[in-house]
């Protein structure tokens, strides 16, 4: 009764709070936390600061909102916050408080019956223990003839069975209840296939069950086991297939459809945070998705097949969709439904595996396969990827870091990859365990400059400091859109509604000193009359490394070559943010040497990144009032960004050398490692229909991509440049 009363006066309290909300509200800046982040729950004001109480009224309008919408957007809480007198932040507070509030009572009642069934079975079963001691029949009393120890056998199996199936059941619908109460958000991207949903029926469920847990079998074994499964070589490791279909399981995933290869690669390092913060992304959609902008294009969260264990992500396997794009326009995105499963192993290892369901479920309407056949009989339905047991195994090391050993193992339809990518994703550069790893590695590093008050160190101190402190987060923020919109202008397919599609083609001099272009123009409506053309184009540059690439185009003295905003002459940088320890990882405020009577003055918001797999240079030319507002704590969402720039990626061919398993610059340049280099522009054009401006702003967008791409080949002395035909 003392604990019941306590645990009352606690509920009572934090209600109390719920409804008190301080007049002056929490620094977001000093915390590194987002106000609209739905959710962060802002730490209690000292005992100092005065509490103001909402009215009965105030009170009772919220509630009404809130039983009609539990997650209203920042124009709602604006609109009720002015229709009972409170402002839009202490609204959002009152919602966040009343979620948890409510989801803490969920909880704690789920756990209250838990705890009684777990009783209840625990008396049934020292009863019948007592029973079987005694040898007395538990509903008479009288003596028991000696059971058949082989028919008691079977009977504790089918028990067993039973309570087991009891168990999946329940932490399923702990899982539902949980997902329930997250935060309901849109899709990431709404170009993807619908999700698959679970077939009814414990058929469909229980095959999808054994598919998780061989394939999680499987990927252990990939993750953990070295020779001779991973045979050493000088590139990196090689999977042995032989090895691999005599330990596993050959009948499920020996044959490989026709026109697909297989890609096996297994990459390990060191990675900023604890094991429970990884696990927490990889197992949510939204944030998976946002932990790598330049892999994922999109996804969609399924059913989920069994809960994790009460609260936590032990055992919980749920359905995906996701698009995985990489950057050029000439490569389609790849397409793949597939069961996420996160297990905690038994040495304190938290594994989160992935596997495709593509030939044991298929979406709604299409054909339907008998569930109650084993596994290996199942006929195949593949998509352009098929999946097979991939994934992360993560290892808290104590100290602020993760061991992460990423291995993905696939097969894809080559005949849709143009032939100079072949070598990129035979090699798993493209979507491999080295590109996963290293980009999870470097947005790790971006992160903890986004939410920390520490001003890395730069090579530039004036320009370091140039921007406030006030004023870091939101050029983080800026920069961070600017990558976004970047990556979908030069990746995978057109996703611009009512978007018009050319091809621009030119060349200019002859023998070595020839350069063909094969340019893709789209253009779409902003807004109004504003439309929008969008060029981008990919040529391969044989034996010339993308560190070479990379450096000239960070080289501040030089980009009067290539960049016509600089206007033939070298550019000031005005400020400065280091997001990671090594060099090349900035964002950066550049101003040019020159200023235009006409129209306003720009300045220039860059992003340098690199990393053992990808280097990006991109950059967005901004109004000069607008910028210096941003660096010194200004609002920066309605500052308008249409980036341009380039994306450097490894041809395949050789080893390119970069620092092993760190977010590092590409290094080494005595080898035969190519690039493959992607340019894009973006640029607005005034009118009222695209075909008006074909004949001449493609003609001088076309010439201008190929003047940048003979600028980069004459700075780098490549001897050819092979353009990336449709």
């Amino acid at each position: 009764m003392d604990n019941e009363g306590h645990q009352q006066r606690n509920n009572n309290e934090d209600e109390l709070h719920g409804l008190l909300v301080p007049e002056d509200q929490v620094d977001t800046e000093s915390t590194g936390k987002d106000d609209n982040d739905e959710d962060y729950v802002p730490k209690p004001e000292m005992p100092s600061k005065r509490l103001k109480r909402h009215t009965p009224e105030q009170i009772q309008e919220l509630k009404a909102a809130y039983e009609q919408c539990h997650h209203p957007d920042d124009k709602t809480r604006r609109a009720l916050g002015a229709k009972i007198g409170l402002e839009a932040r202490q609204v959002q507070y009152w919602f966040q408080n009343q979620r948890t509030q409510m989801q803490a009572k969920a909880l704690v009642q789920d756990s209250k019956t838990a705890q009684q069934e777990n009783a209840a079975l625990m008396a049934e079963n020292v009863a019948l223990r007592h029973a079987m001691l005694a040898k007395c029949c538990v509903t008479c009393g009288g003596e028991t003839v000696p059971a058949d120890l082989s028919l008691e056998k079977r009977r504790l199996l089918a028990e067993n069975a039973r309570l087991k199936h009891e168990y999946m059941r329940a932490t399923a619908f702990l899982g539902k209840i949980i997902l329930e109460a997250r935060p309901t958000e849109p899709p990431v991207s709404s170009s993807i296939h619908p999700v698959l949903s679970i077939v009814d029926g414990r058929a469909g469920r229980a095959t999808l069950l054994r598919h998780a847990e061989a394939s999680m079998e499987q990927f252990l074994m990939l993750a953990t086991q070295g020779e001779p499964l991973w045979v050493p070589t000088p590139d990196g490791e090689v999977l042995s297939y032989q090895v691999y279909q005599k330990k596993m399981f050959p009948v499920e995933h020996a044959v490989c459809p026709q026109g697909f290869v297989r890609e096996a690669t297994r990459e390990a390092g060191m990675v900023r945070g604890t094991a429970a913060d990884l696990v927490g992304i990889l197992t949510n959609a939204n944030r998976w998705s946002e932990m790598f902008p330049g892999v994922v294009a999109g996804v969609t969260a399924g059913d989920i097949v069994s809960g994790g264990i009460f609260t936590s992500r032990d055992r919980l396997i749920q359905l995906m969709n996701a698009e995985l794009w990489v950057q050029s326009p000439r490569l389609r995105n790849r397409s793949m439904n597939f069961l996420r499963y996160s297990k905690l192993t038994a040495d304190r290892r938290w594994a989160v595996m992935d596997v495709s369901v593509d030939g044991i479920l298929e979406p709604e309407g299409s054909h339907k396969i008998d569930l109650n056949v084993d596994n290996a009989v199942v006929p195949a339905f593949h998509k352009g990827c098929r999946l097979l047991p991939s994934g992360c195994l993560v290892e808290d090391m104590g100290n602020g870091y993760c061991k992460v050993t990423w291995v993905v193992h696939a097969e894809y339809d080559e005949t849709t990859v143009p032939t100079i990518f072949r070598p990129l994703h035979r090699s798993g550069k493209a979507l491999g365990a080295h590109r996963w790893l290293a980009s999870l590695q470097r947005q790790r590093e971006f992160l903890a400059v986004l939410h920390s008050s520490h001003v890395p160190s730069s090579d530039n101190t004036a320009a370091a400091t140039a921007i406030s402190s006030v004023g870091r987060r939101g050029i983080l923020e800026l920069a961070q859109r600017m990558m976004s919109s970047f990556y979908s202008a030069v990746s995978g397919p057109v996703t611009q509604p009512s978007s018009s599609i050319d091809e621009w083609h030119g060349s200019t001099g002859s023998g070595d000193k020839r350069i063909d272009a094969a340019v893709r123009m789209v253009t779409w409506r902003k807004s109004g009359s504003m439309l929008v053309l969008s060029a981008s184009t990919t040529v391969w540059l044989p034996n010339t490394p993308p560190r070479l690439v990379f450096e000239y185009l960070c080289n501040d003295q030089r980009r009067g070559e290539w960049d016509t905003l600089a206007n033939g002459a070298a550019v000031k940088e005005l400020g400065s943010i280091a997001t990671g320890h090594l060099a090349g990882n900035a964002i950066s405020v550049l101003c040019p040497n020159v200023t235009d009577g006409i129209r306003c003055k720009m300045l220039i918001l860059q992003e340098t990144c690199t990393d053992a797999s990808c280097s990006m240079v991109v950059y967005a030319p901004v109004e000069e009032k607008s910028m210096l507002a941003v660096m010194n704590g200004g609002e920066h969402a309605s500052v308008f960004l249409l980036p341009s720039g380039f994306a450097i990626l490894p041809d395949g061919h050789g080893k390119a050398r970069h620092a092993a398993c760190t977010s590092s610059a590409p290094g080494g340049h005595g080898n035969t490692a190519g690039s493959l280099l992607t340019v894009a522009c973006q640029a607005l054009l005034l009118g009222s229909a695209p075909g008006n401006h074909a004949a001449g702003a493609f003609d001088d967008v076309g010439k201008l991509l190929r003047r940048a791409i003979k600028k980069i080949k004459v700075a780098v002395k490549a001897k050819i440049v092979v353009p990336s035909l449709v």
